[in-house]
């Protein structure tokens, strides 16, 4: 059997270069690096204390990060009371952080108004999420403290201008 030299090594170096790019689009950021690891969520949510499991890892080529936040607390049927699925990315043309949060209070997440934006913060990540009409309706802000390694996450309801506390938990390594 003849092979066309050539085009094998064509084939060969666009392969080569595809994977190369796919590696350089990965994203590394030290404060996402944190964030990797199986949690325990430990807070008030909605004025009601609550547990809740939180596993972080990279995903998608290392370009994205996805938090799965489970609580422990079971219906009656015996699924989880509160379930979420989390991607965080770093758009690096607009210089700040996007975030899709899904979960199990309602199925509207799939709405453009429900990827949230924070800027580049060394320490935390200030997500503003806006409403079908640009207005400002949740700060959801996850703060690392490096001497504790743990996060402090603080969700923030916007009702008439003000901030009303839905929530204030910390995350400590499991």
């Amino acid at each position: 059997m003849k092979t066309n030299t050539p085009r094998l090594a064509a084939i060969l170096a666009m392969t080569l270069l595809v994977q190369h790019t796919v590696v350089a689009q990965s994203l590394h950021d030290p404060l996402l690096d944190h964030l990797i690891g199986t949690w325990v969520l430990r807070g008030e949510i909605a004025h009601k204390q609550v547990i809740h499991t939180v596993k972080v890892q990279w995903v998608l080529a290392h370009q994205y990060i996805q938090i799965r936040e489970t609580s422990r607390a079971k219906t009656a049927d015996g699924a989880p009371e509160y379930d979420a699925i989390v991607y965080i990315g770093w758009n690096p043309e607009l210089k700040q952080y996007s975030c899709l949060w899904l979960d199990s209070t309602g199925g509207n997440g799939l709405v453009g108004w429900a990827i949230a934006h924070a800027e580049a913060d060394p320490t935390k990540l200030a997500f503003l999420f806006s409403d079908q009409n640009g207005d400002p309706s949740v700060h959801n802000t996850f703060a690392y403290d490096r001497v504790t390694n743990t996060w402090r996450w603080m969700i923030d309801n916007v009702d008439k201008d003000q901030l009303k506390p839905f929530a204030n938990v910390t995350l400590t390594r499991r």
